[in-house]
């Protein structure tokens, strides 16, 4: 796999800005670059030659991973950090949401607790106390 999936790029970055953060991790095939509210997102195409000295496609796709997953690009609490992963199909994307939300459930299955025939004249303080 010689592509990779990013997103939350400051929509003030340009397009230059984004290939060379990219560009050290290998020769970019292909840049594409989508903008929505909060930032940009796209996907980044490596070369797929297998050179002495360079790395090639999947080589390059784990390393900007590895180097660039959570990377700060807005600063302050509430800033964009950079998320990076191995660009995805559509039916392996709908596989991997279709797990996510099979996950989800199976965690939140025996959570809510049904609670009747308490006194009415009990307050939050008292079920609270009842039930730690």
């Amino acid at each position: 796999m010689n592509n990779l999936y990013f997103k939350n790029i400051p929509v003030d970055m340009s397009e230059a800005q984004v290939k060379e953060l990219f560009e050290p991790f290998g020769t970019i095939k292909s840049l594409v670059i989508f903008k929505n509210d909060i930032g940009q997102y796209g996907f980044v195409c490596y070369e797929d030659k297998d050179g002495k000295d360079k790395m090639y496609g999947p080589q390059c796709v784990t390393k900007a991973i590895e180097q660039l997953m959570n990377r700060e690009m807005t600063p302050g609490p509430n800033g964009l950090k950079l998320y990076v992963r191995h660009a995805l199909n559509k039916s392996q994307r709908e596989q991997e949401k279709l797990m996510d939300t099979i996950r989800y459930k199976s965690s939140k299955k025996r959570v809510n607790l049904y609670v009747k025939n308490f006194p009415n004249n009990w307050t939050t303080v008292e079920l609270t106390h009842e039930f730690e």
